[in-house]
């Protein structure tokens, strides 16, 4: 499966959840015009492997989607909880996607990590880890 299928399909599934924020996408500027909260999306690239030993097969890939929340800071940190919960619920276990003849699989419950405070900010990070063929 290529690179962009994968980004492609788990980008979809996260556009389907209702009420979701604006999205900064990978390689993007953030536009002036979008204010927290809103998401900022990283595909990171774990591993990708043929299929068998001649080369002739299929490609298997992991990695992982982080979805960042991107909140105001001094806003209490429950509203960012609130919406990383729903994203990780969004993100199941087992979730399939199909795109382009291949399927993303969510292979395990999404992880909310630490969040941080920066300069202006409160960000929640959300990992969602996937296995593609």
């Amino acid at each position: 499966m290529k690179e962009a299928d994968i980004s492609k399909a788990l980008g979809q599934h996260l556009m389907t959840l209702a009420d979701v924020p604006s999205i900064v996408w990978e390689n993007k500027d953030k536009p002036d015009s979008v204010s927290r909260p809103y998401l900022v999306v990283q595909m990171v690239r774990v591993s990708r492997k043929s299929l068998d030993l001649a080369g002739g097969g299929g490609i298997t890939s992991r990695g992982f989607m982080q979805i960042t929340i991107v909140h105001e800071l001094d806003n209490w940190a429950k509203p960012a909880e609130e919406l990383a919960d729903r994203i990780a619920a969004h993100f199941r276990k087992g979730t399939k996607l199909s795109e382009n003849g291949g399927t993303v699989t969510v292979m395990d419950s999404p992880n909310v990590l630490t969040a941080l405070r920066d300069e202006s900010d409160w960000r929640v990070p959300i990992q969602i880890d996937y296995w593609a063929s």
